[in-house]
C-alpha cells in the first residue's frame, strides 16, 4: 500500500497491491486518453458527463491495449457497496481500476464537469454528488485513495479549481477535509494534480483524494 513520501518509480509498470506504480499508471493512462479525446474533437463544451466520461474510458482502455498493460482492469460506469453485506449495489462510480484478484480492491475515479456559466453550480455538484460519495463509503469504503476527475468546459483551468477549493471549504466539515488542499507530484508531472486528506464514515482510516483536471476547451489561463 503506498504511503505519504512514498515514490512512483515504476510507471508503467504496475504490480499486486495499490503503490505507487499503480497509481503513477493509472494517472498516465489518463492523460494519454484525454489527449486522444481532445485531439480527436469527441466532444465538445456542451457534452453531458456521461459522454465525456465514456469516451474517456474508452481511450483508457485502448492506451491501455497500447502499452501491454495485463495487471489492471478497467471497469466503467459499474456499481459499488458500502459493504460487502450490503444486498445491492448502493452507487455507480464512472470507473474502476481493479488492480489485484479481489473486485473490492479497486482505484476509484469519479468524473464531474466544470467550468462554463455554471461554474459555481457545478463545482458544489462535484463536493456534494463526487466528494461525498467517497467521504460517505458508497465509493471506495476503506480504500486509502481514490481520485476525481474533473472537466473543464471552457478551459479555465485554474478558475475551476478556484471554484472547487471555495466550495469545498464551505463543506469542510461535511466533507470531513483533514488539512488543505495541496499539490500532488509524488505520481510524476502533471499539471493541476493536487490532493485532499478526508475521513471516511465508518473508517478509522484516512482517504487521500486525488484531483485531476482536465481542460475541454480553448485553455484560456
Amino acid at each position: 500500500m503506498v504511503q505519504y513520501g512514498e515514490s512512483a518509480n515504476r510507471i508503467g509498470s504496475p504490480s499486486l497491491g495499490l503503490g505507487a506504480d499503480v497509481i503513477a499508471t493509472v494517472l498516465e493512462l489518463l492523460r494519454s486518453a484525454w489527449r486522444a479525446v481532445v485531439r480527436k474533437q469527441e466532444v465538445g463544451p456542451s457534452s453531458t458527463e456521461p459522454a465525456i466520461a465514456g469516451r474517456l474510458g474508452r481511450h483508457i482502455l485502448a492506451e491501455k491495449k497500447r502499452r501491454g498493460v495485463t495487471t489492471l482492469r478497467v471497469e466503467e460506469e459499474v456499481g459499488t457497496r458500502s459493504s460487502p453485506e450490503a444486498p445491492k449495489a448502493e452507487g455507480r462510480i464512472d470507473i474502476k481500476v481493479i488492480y489485484s484478484f479481489t473486485e473490492e480492491e479497486y482505484f476509484g475515479i469519479e468524473c464531474k464537469r466544470l467550468g462554463g456559466d455554471r461554474a459555481q453550480d457545478l463545482a458544489r455538484e462535484y463536493i456534494t454528488e463526487g466528494v461525498l460519495r467517497f467521504v460517505t463509503g458508497k465509493y471506495s469504503p476503506g480504500h486509502a485513495w481514490c481520485a476525481m476527475v474533473g472537466f473543464v468546459i471552457d478551459g479555465r483551468v485554474r478558475e475551476a479549481v478556484q471554484c472547487v477549493s471555495e466550495q469545498m471549504s464551505k463543506r469542510r466539515e461535511a466533507a470531513r477535509l483533514n488539512g488543505s488542499c495541496s499539490r500532488e507530484t509524488r505520481f510524476g508531472s502533471h499539471d493541476h494534480l493536487y490532493r485532499t486528506v478526508h475521513g471516511q464514515t465508518g473508517h478509522s482510516s484516512r482517504l487521500a483524494m486525488l484531483h485531476l483536471f482536465l481542460g475541454l476547451g480553448p485553455p484560456t489561463n
